[in-house]
């Protein structure tokens, strides 16, 4: 057993550092500020292969794997909380199509995410629906060579911006329900395709949509994967993207420690600094301890789903700690800087913004508890 990153994990990882600190770091509070997407940041990691790492060479990506991935995303979010996740969730629309799309459809929707021209996205929560998938009411009904799609959708990532929107809904009625969702490819520009902007807590140069789709006419070539087994679909989806969530967190989580210790080095109170204070070495002792122990569980998730052995109940683990942990050390890495963490003179306030939302989207943290506790219970939705 060898906990150590081989060379080519090291040398990926100090050359993602090298980037995010000199393209990422440095304009943070500006893109929280202006509340917009960071396209040419976005442009610039795709052009050095550090957005959908693990997509195939064929399809235009770097072909490494969901470690790789992993390492890129702490890396980002270590350099800024806001603009590191919203590069990296550029390719929240590809997974899906990777593993259940036809060669046709790789092929005209994958490239375009991996190079930088336009993000992706996946629309599955609706406002009467969010944990509860199966409770969807987006309706998609064949219509001779056509689907037509109605209903609505929110707190859709990229939804304004992507170029193509992975759309969930019902296309039968079925007990139980989940039995009847599939999937399909919707462009963005097809006519009926509405999305509005939302405000947020956080993570303000995300692009969050609420989304209306209006008797939305999608190819019946867009189908994705198998009708009716839009739901099956998604839970594998899930293997994959709440570990990618959970290695965001991670890199928050890192992000604001290091800020903290700095300060604490740096900042002094009753005559020495910060870090000589036992109540501060406790919170920093604590923060480092969350830190490695998330890390580890990000990294064997990600080395799972590599060996081709993905374990649910290990990816819904590492979302849950890395993103509750992240909460704890963004709250506790304000406590340190003490009123200045509260200002926006430094970056922790924006950490302790943007870390919040781990606990929910991608499913909240009861969710993944769920997840755990039917995989020892030893249920499966069939």
């Amino acid at each position: 057993m060898d906990f150590e990153l081989d060379e080519d994990y090291r040398i990926l990882q100090q050359a993602v550092r090298e980037f995010a600190e000199k393209e990422i770091m440095p304009y943070g509070q500006e893109y929280d500020e202006k509340k917009e997407y960071p396209l040419d940041i976005f442009r610039k990691a795709a052009k050095l292969g550090y957005v959908g790492a693990s997509v195939p060479e064929e399809y235009g990506g770097a072909g490494m794997g969901c470690l790789a991935e992993a390492i890129i995303s702490e890396e980002l979010t270590r350099a800024d909380s806001s603009i590191g996740s919203a590069i990296d969730l550029a390719v929240l629309g590809v997974p899906m199509i990777l593993r259940f799309g036809t060669e046709e459809q790789k092929e005209r929707y994958v490239p375009p995410v991996v190079k930088g021209e336009r993000p992706s996205a996946i629309a599955i929560t609706e406002p009467d629906c969010g944990t509860d998938v199966a409770a969807m009411r987006t309706r998609a009904v064949r219509d001779g060579g056509w689907w037509v799609i109605n209903g609505s959708k929110t707190f859709i990532t990229n939804g304004s911006v992507a170029g193509h929107t992975i759309v969930v809904a019902k296309t039968a009625e079925t007990d139980p329900p989940h039995r009847g969702i599939s999937a399909f490819i919707v462009e963005t520009s097809s006519e009926g395709y509405e999305a509005r902007r939302i405000e947020k807590m956080g993570l303000n140069c995300h692009d969050t949509a609420e989304l209306t789709l209006k008797n939305v006419r999608v190819p019946a070539e867009n189908l994705l994967g198998k009708e009716n087994r839009g739901f099956y679909q998604l839970m594998e989806f899930f293997n994959e993207s709440r570990v990618k969530i959970a290695a965001l967190h991670l890199g928050m989580a890192v992000g604001a420690y290091e800020r903290a210790l700095e300060y604490a080095k740096q900042r002094k109170a009753f005559g020495k600094p910060l870090i000589e204070h036992q109540a501060i070495q406790f919170k920093l002792a604590d923060m480092w301890k969350d830190i490695e122990a998330a890390r580890l569980l990000v990294y064997r998730a990600a080395w799972m789903i590599d060996k081709e052995k993905p374990s649910p109940p290990l990816s819904s683990a590492a979302k849950l700690f890395a993103s509750e942990a992240a909460v704890r050390i963004t709250y506790e890495a304000l406590q340190i800087f003490g009123g200045y963490g509260y200002s926006k003179e430094y970056d922790i306030e924006r950490y302790y913004r943007d870390a919040r939302v781990g606990t929910i989207y991608e499913g909240t943290s009861e969710a993944q508890r769920i997840v755990i506790a039917r995989s020892l219970m030893g249920k499966v939705r069939k």
